[in-house]
């Protein structure tokens, strides 16, 4: 599993890079083994097929070219978003495959997804436990000075930089995030009302006392993403 760096794209074009890794993953997930084989047979095509799901996973890593608003898969726009402040700057409403809340992508906010088979990593099967595991990777392979996980959040100084959401269909996981280092806070505030929905660390901070961007440049990202695979995997 090696870096896939899209760069700069739209961002239904990254979404869209994602969903398809996602299902690829999950149709190989899906192959059967034929029930007239025997015993041996059967092991033999199990452990193809698994082969088949290992090799299909994905790290994915992209840039909105441009601002987009990106809400959870049965996001209400009136709930999560200033509409009329989207549409008078021509801000795209996108949905995305996983629930949470509603985000501001664009250029300095770096967006990745991994797609990982759960029959070659059962120890994600379990969602709380996945999100611990794999955010501490994270925070590991990023080692930014005083980094913590918070929730499903990436924190510095107790402050977010980075949100993550998940998607799980039949035997495959969807693992995305996104990564503020070089982004306008301002942008949220002006798109995003204050969520009703907050978790517990975040207490009663607006956008502005919340948030935070990393210490980090782009390529320097990428390159700590790299080590994710490898991560993963000890």
């Amino acid at each position: 599993m090696q870096v896939e760096d899209h760069g700069l794209v739209a961002p239904e074009r990254g979404l869209g890079l994602e969903i398809e890794a996602l299902r690829r993953l999950e149709r190989d997930a899906r192959r059967c083994v034929d029930p007239r084989a025997d015993s041996h047979d059967r092991r033999q095509r199990a452990a193809g097929d698994a082969a088949v799901s290992f090799a299909g996973e994905r790290l994915l890593v992209w840039e909105s070219v441009r601002p987009a608003v990106v809400l959870p898969r049965h996001g209400d726009p009136d709930t999560w978003v200033h509409v009329q402040a989207c549409a008078a700057r021509e801000v795209p409403l996108l949905y995305r495959e996983s629930g949470g809340g509603a985000v501001v992508v664009g250029p300095g906010c770096l967006n990745f997804a991994l797609v990982l088979s759960l029959d070659r990593r059962p120890g994600l099967v379990d969602v709380e436990l996945s999100y611990d595991r794999l955010l501490c990777t994270l925070a590991g392979v990023l080692a930014i000075d005083g980094i913590a996980t918070r929730a499903t959040d990436l924190a510095i100084a107790e402050r977010k930089f980075a949100g993550h959401a998940q998607r799980r269909v039949r035997g495959a996981l969807l693992h995305h995030g996104v990564v503020l280092y070089d982004f306008d806070l301002g942008l949220i505030d002006a798109l995003l009302p204050e969520p009703s929905r907050r978790p517990a660390w975040r207490a009663h901070r607006t956008h502005r006392e919340f948030l935070t961007t990393a210490p980090l440049m782009r390529h320097e990202i990428v390159r700590c993403l790299g080590r994710l695979p490898a991560a993963l995997d000890e």
